[in-house]
């Protein structure tokens, strides 16, 4: 045995004489060798680097760490269950007409109230469970904060682009018009009712004059203001304009509140948008209250969390780099990729006490989530393709293992189950095309199925072009709607309204990317991956689409999946075996890089790398 054990400053090494295990040590920088004691000492911060010297080597069974950081021990996220029993009966909440506030929406409000009366004043993380209505939530304690406190304006910063759209859907509805929130750069074209959203000038615009759509002598801008996280990228010469602006409004108190939706996406504290962040709470202080919101507070990803705590002083860590040497283990020449994670118990701590978590399965009787995994078998002509690129892969393996990118190789594979016409150019999406492909044939029986029924479906791919050929066929029968990233704006939202509201569109198709997160979908029973994520989380936020406040009846989740290919193998991988913390790392799903076995698991148990001689 290798034990590796704390002490102070240092880790000591000890271990019977091994001239290789001897040689692995001295790649570790700063390492020292104790002629009084017998031992290797190597630093604190270079555990990461042994722990990465000794992967794929004899020995790296063989090593045993002993201290008191916690190195990857993990803790889950505690629903909040502590919810004082203040009164708000003279709080009005307001709801889409006809329904009324759920008792966790309510326990939200006494939850948000009772933290400000204790002083917090900085805000909190909003961290319920994908599915519970936290646009609802977050507004109407915004609202609250209005009438109590005089706020002026409350910003909406929508780290998931085409969320904005769905921010003043939902306002609209559940104020029933009484309140219209406004996109940041929002201009009318000439005929003064289609509404187009511009770039980062025509936001600045709008807060310098503080009016609506560009006209300085039109209406003053609204409450509910909503932009886009790459806006605060926004930039002349050196200068941030945009984040500044806000820091100005913030500091002459004219904005008081900002949310942030679906922080852990696109807020990375050393990307532009997430400095800015930092840079709006170091120049304001505790003058505006934050409200993170996230469906996902992972704390296996202590990198996500810095932000979101640092906006509501819910740490005192002064800088990123410090937070990450007290909660990552980092390795490898550089010293930059992280291969462990370190303390997530106190992580835990910190987040129970500035966070509020609230699970669908503890504060909703919803019906049941049924899934259904449906298993094809390739046509003949797929089969052939499919082998023909196997072997192809088998051949460049250590060309593909030191690649960027190493899972980027088997998309083909993917393509060929699902989309061949992707891989042979020669193949024609015409009349006989079905012939070629058993997965497309398959989807068609399904939707066929639930059209008996007389329920609507929605149906993800990870990438646009699959869809297209779906569409083609699947609109022959039914009137379909469309959603992808390569659609303009204006005409997506059209599709999925219709698709939610009129009874004769019965299907949607979307990329997982597109529709997979933030959307309302509840007119629809029936979910179908026709191609599964690779990163489980979109798989949950993909089902999420359809299983939430609203829906009334049970639902069906179905996988398409070609047999005994790379679909089965990494549905076998993240869905069933529960081996996901093996290969992914911070987030990453199916981390090839530090698992090169993968590459063997992926393309069949069958396949084994040759031996060298």
């Amino acid at each position: 045995m290798i034990n590796v054990i704390k002490d102070g400053d240092v880790y000591n090494i000890y271990s019977k004489y091994d001239p290789n295990v001897i040689s692995i040590i001295k790649n570790v920088p700063g390492r020292k060798w104790i002629p009084a004691k017998k031992l290797w000492t190597i630093p604190n911060n270079m555990l990461g680097w042994l722990v990465k010297e000794f992967q794929n080597t004899p020995y790296e069974n063989q090593v045993v760490i002993q201290t008191d950081e916690n190195i990857n021990i993990n803790s889950s996220i505690d629903s909040t269950k502590d919810i004082p029993n203040i009164d708000i009966s003279g709080v009005p909440f307001y709801v889409k007409e006809g329904a009324k506030p759920f008792n966790h929406q309510l326990d939200f409000m006494r939850y948000a109230i009772n933290r400000r009366n204790q002083g917090h004043v900085s805000g909190f993380i909003v961290a319920d469970d994908q599915g519970l209505a936290k646009t609802c939530e977050v507004m109407n304690y915004a609202l609250y904060c209005r009438n109590r406190y005089n706020y002026q304006h409350c910003l909406v910063i929508v780290c998931i682009n085409n969320s904005k759209y769905n921010w003043v859907e939902d306002i609209l509805s559940h104020t029933r018009g009484k309140e219209r929130p406004y996109i940041l750069g929002s201009r009318l074209k000439r005929d003064n009712e289609t509404i187009v959203c511009k770039g980062g000038k025509e936001k600045l615009e709008d807060l310098k004059t503080g009016k609506m759509y560009g006209d300085k002598s039109g209406e003053d801008l609204p409450y509910f203001l909503i932009v886009n996280i790459e806006a605060l990228r926004s930039k002349s010469g050196r200068q941030y304009y945009l984040s500044e602006e806000i820091i100005n409004w913030v500091n002459s108190g004219k904005l008081q509140m900002i949310a942030i939706d679906e922080v852990h996406k696109n807020t990375s504290p050393s990307s532009i948008q997430g400095k800015q962040l930092i840079d709006i709470k170091k120049k304001t202080g505790s003058r505006v209250e934050w409200l993170p919101m996230t469906g996902t507070p992972i704390t296996k990803r202590p990198t996500d969390v810095y932000l979101p705590l640092k906006l509501i002083d819910g740490h005192s860590f002064t800088n990123y780099y410090k937070w990450c040497q007290q909660f990552c283990i980092y390795g490898g020449y550089g010293d930059h990729e992280i291969i462990g994670y370190k303390n997530i118990p106190h992580l835990k701590d910190m987040l129970q006490g500035n966070m509020l978590r609230r699970l669908k399965s503890d504060v909703l009787d919803l019906p049941p989530k049924i899934q259904y995994t449906r298993y094809v078998d390739n046509t003949p002509y797929q089969e052939a393709l499919y082998k023909k690129l196997e072997d192809d892969m088998k051949s460049a393996r250590n060309s593909i293992l030191s690649s960027n990118n190493p899972m980027a190789a088997f998309l083909r594979l993917r393509q060929v189950n699902g989309s061949p016409e992707l891989v042979d150019p020669n193949l024609k999406v015409d009349k006989n095309y079905l012939k070629y492909n058993a997965k497309l044939v398959d989807l068609l029986s399904l939707l066929e199925e639930i059209h008996e029924r007389g329920e609507k479906a929605v149906v993800l791919s990870n990438w646009v072009e699959p869809l297209r050929t779906l569409y083609k066929f699947v609109s022959q029968k039914y009137n379909t709607c469309c959603f992808t990233g390569t659609m303009k704006e204006e005409v997506r939202q059209k599709h999925k309204k219709v698709f939610q509201e009129n009874p004769a569109y019965t299907v949607i198709l979307g990329t997982i990317a597109a529709l997979g997160t933030t959307h309302t979908l509840t007119a629809a029973t029936n979910l179908i991956f026709y191609d599964e994520p690779w990163n489980p989380n979109d798989r949950v936020q993909g089902e999420d689409r359809i299983y939430r406040i609203g829906t009334t009846s049970s639902v069906n989740i179905y996988a398409i999946l070609s047999r005994n290919t790379v679909d089965d193998r990494v549905h076998n991988i993240l869905y069933t075996k529960e081996q996901i913390s093996n290969y992914i790392v911070d987030n990453r799903p199916l981390d090839m890089r530090s698992n090169p076995d993968l590459f063997d698991m992926l393309l069949g148990d069958s396949y084994k790398q040759p031996k060298l001689s």
